[in-house]
């Protein structure tokens, strides 16, 4: 497994989980307000347990981020996550329905060209767009601010 991307500094309300007896799921999110930004990044093989506390701590972030910013700009870097099973795409995808909307950006950094459908399945609500270039994802994102 890769290095686990750490975030800027400056990261707002930061949630960070790694490794231990219980997961092999890695998870760091947080706000930046520089950028008006939640940048997420994650690694390990993500089981269902792994996608709810997910979805709990995203919740909060995504809810903080949308008061103070209104529509989201998110940047997810997902080279090196392996979701276990089918049955936990489909939780993501429920999942992500519910926290995202159509007015928000979301930029997902993947490993491949071969693999840029993926996270656009998953996130399927709001502007999305995959990308191999975590550069060319910010741009992006921050292209329309």
């Amino acid at each position: 497994m890769a290095a686990l991307f750490m975030p800027p500094p400056k990261l707002d309300m930061m949630v960070q989980w790694r490794p231990s007896h219980l997961r092999t799921a890695t998870f760091v999110c947080g706000l930046d307000n520089a950028t008006g930004t939640v940048r997420c990044t994650g690694g390990g093989i993500w089981r269902e347990a792994d996608a709810q506390l997910y979805f709990d701590q995203q919740t909060k972030i995504v809810a903080e981020a949308r008061r103070r910013f209104g529509a989201l700009r998110v940047f997810i870097d997902v080279r090196d996550w392996v979701v276990e099973n089918e049955q936990s795409v489909l939780q993501f995808c429920a999942m992500n329905a519910q926290i995202y909307s159509a007015a928000d950006r979301l930029a997902a950094i993947v490993k491949s060209s071969a693999d840029k459908q993926h996270p656009r399945t998953a996130l399927a609500v709001g502007i999305r767009e995959s990308f191999v270039s975590p550069n060319a994802a910010e741009m992006w994102l921050q292209a329309y601010s």
